[in-house]
């Protein structure tokens, strides 16, 4: 009987050690699992007076570009222009082989001239009214076919020949000597870089503000470029498929060439009438305005120490960040540094900007 009574207890023993033990290293797991709080940097979100100058980013492009091609299919056999270089209205461009088409040319003059031979003969015999009018009139087709056929051909010779339409400067070379091309295909292009245009996306909510004939002041990050003042020339009404934004056009010159395609630019575009020069939003540094997978801006904010997930509707930029239209109220407290590090719920030390 002792013997068993020895057996049980020391089983019982160890199961209570080893379940204390287990409580124990539990209770230090949880306290090694808890994280400390993440510090970011928050503003205030309050109502800031802004000037309601609207500005935008804008590139430069070509007002007009031509494209050169052959009239007729064939070989390239010399290309006289390269890209970047100024070429003026009728200078030769290129050609492509013409044997063949002055063979043909050959041909339909000889056919010209055998009709022309037997017209005069046949004229002489119609005059003296010794010729059927029905042959005469044969006569005077068959004249008038030799005479058409000559003048293709000569166009025909003419067409292996491209000159440029314009004055203006290559921009592409689409072909080389001894390529193949069918008629129509592009050879060069022609841009003139005096005149340029410099297109601005607007949203769908402010397209409406745009007039043609607005006002616009624009300036280049390059220093050797001076502001330029223009305005409005050109204002879609269709949306790009994948920005949906309108495009805008200013009338712009090259500045005798300081300014050429592809730069960009900023633009301040005159305050609509409708509006004041002044008025009080709420506006937050950019980087702080996010934008999830599903192309929402959200950002931010600080509630009970957490990390909350925000979504605001944003109206443009100014000249102090984006101007927030709806999803905030003054007083939140939105995270613009340190956002990065943190997901919904995350615990937050927080210091104020």
């Amino acid at each position: 009987m002792g013997f068993s009574f020895r057996r049980l207890i020391i089983p019982g023993a160890l199961m209570a050690l080893l379940s204390f033990t287990s409580c124990k290293e539990k209770k230090e797991d949880n306290k090694a699992t808890v994280s400390p709080p993440v510090r970011v940097t928050v503003m205030k979100a309050a109502d800031q007076d802004i000037d309601n100058t609207r500005l935008y980013s804008g590139t430069v492009a070509v007002a007009n570009s031509t494209t050169v091609s052959f009239s007729v299919p064939g070989t390239i056999t010399n290309l006289y222009a390269s890209e970047g270089q100024h070429v003026s209205k009728g200078q030769m461009l290129g050609r492509v082989k013409s044997g063949e088409y002055e063979n043909a040319r050959n041909i339909a003059y000889a056919q010209l001239a055998e009709a022309q031979d037997g017209y005069e003969r046949l004229k002489k015999l119609h005059d003296a009214n010794a010729l059927p009018d029905v042959k005469w009139v044969e006569m005077e087709q068959k004249l008038k076919q030799a005479q058409n056929a000559a003048e293709m051909a000569d166009r025909m010779v003419a067409n292996a020949v491209i000159t440029a339409p314009v004055s203006g400067t290559i921009s592409k070379k689409f072909a080389d000597v001894g390529q193949t091309v069918i008629a129509v295909q592009p050879i060069y292009e022609i841009i003139s870089t005096d005149a340029l245009d410099l297109e601005v996306p607007v949203s769908e909510n402010q397209i409406g503000d745009f007039n043609i004939g607005r006002k616009a002041y624009i300036t280049f990050d390059s220093e050797n470029i001076p502001p330029v003042d223009g305005h409005v020339t050109f204002k879609s009404v269709n949306a790009d498929p994948l920005t949906r934004t309108y495009t805008v056009k200013i009338a712009i010159s090259s500045m005798g060439g300081k300014i050429m395609p592809g730069m960009i630019a900023n633009v301040k575009f005159e305050t609509p009438k409708d509006l004041s020069p002044e008025s009080s939003v709420i506006v937050l540094p950019s980087k702080a305005v996010l934008l999830n997978e599903d192309n929402q801006l959200f950002v931010w904010v600080v509630s009970n120490s957490r990390a909350e997930r925000r979504f605001v509707e944003a109206d443009e930029l100014s000249a102090n960040g984006v101007i927030i239209k709806s999803g905030l109220q003054p007083g939140d407290s939105v995270i613009v540094e340190g956002m990065q590090k943190v997901g919904t719920g995350s615990l937050v030390e927080a210091l104020t900007k």
